[in-house]
């Protein structure tokens, strides 16, 4: 993922130093939705990477969705809104979606009445078109994102991964238990490690426990032994 988010934003100096994939952002109000990915740099900077075979899967208003519920997983009770991460929504499509013929598109809000000066709010939306596969680093990138064949990538180091679940035995098996695992716990266990996930994010940021019970249901003795459990007691 760290080399994938050089390409995309040309910062081949990035560090990522946390990602998951598949990560189920819960909405006590609404739709929830599950990321692809959800990483971070060393800069504190939040992505979210999405990649869309389905145009409708990378609508616009999707992207603004996934923008505001990766700032919900940043916003504990009380909290500085100068504390909000940056936050990039990235969409890497298989269609020229936003029909510019361009390989990439930056997408940020801007003031109308001030010639269209950033609003500066620190989120940013980007869609890669995996259409335009030509002779540059993002190009290959696209190239790899869409070819079976590991054999004919570009790069080596995605060459090598795509190989060892697709024709490497341990790599086959791994990916069969992981796929055997998914079935098995289904939606009940994902739910509640997306609960105590939001526990411990909001322990992190001294939420009260009280609020913390209310807000996700859980029992606040429940609350109380995760927090001393994580050793984020207080």
């Amino acid at each position: 993922m760290e080399f994938v988010i050089r390409i995309i934003l040309d910062k081949p100096r990035l560090k990522v130093i946390r990602m998951h994939t598949q990560e189920e952002v819960p909405n006590l109000y609404g739709r929830s939705v599950r990321f692809d990915v959800f990483a971070q740099d060393a800069d504190g900077t939040e992505y979210n990477i999405e990649v869309q075979k389905d145009d409708n899967g990378a609508n616009p208003r999707r992207a603004r969705y996934n923008a505001s519920l990766l700032d919900t997983m940043n916003v504990p009770s009380g909290a500085d809104w100068k504390q909000l991460p940056r936050t990039i929504v990235i969409f890497i499509t298989e269609h020229d979606v936003l029909g510019g013929g361009l390989p990439i598109y930056h997408v940020h809000r801007t003031i109308d009445e001030l010639d269209g000066k950033r609003f500066g709010d620190d989120t940013e939306i980007i869609y890669v078109n995996g259409q335009i596969q030509n002779d540059t680093m993002l190009g290959h990138l696209m190239h790899d994102f869409f070819c079976k064949n590991p054999a004919d990538m570009c790069s080596k180091l995605l060459a090598e991964r795509a190989s060892f679940f697709k024709s490497n035995e341990h790599g086959v098996i791994t990916m069969c238990d992981i796929m055997e695992k998914i079935e098995k716990e289904g939606f009940a266990k994902g739910v509640a490690e997306t609960t105590l996930k939001i526990i411990r994010n909001q322990l992190r940021h001294h939420t009260p426990y009280e609020e913390i019970s209310e807000v996700t249901e859980t029992p606040l003795d429940e609350v109380i032994r995760i927090a001393k459990e994580s050793n984020l007691a207080y």
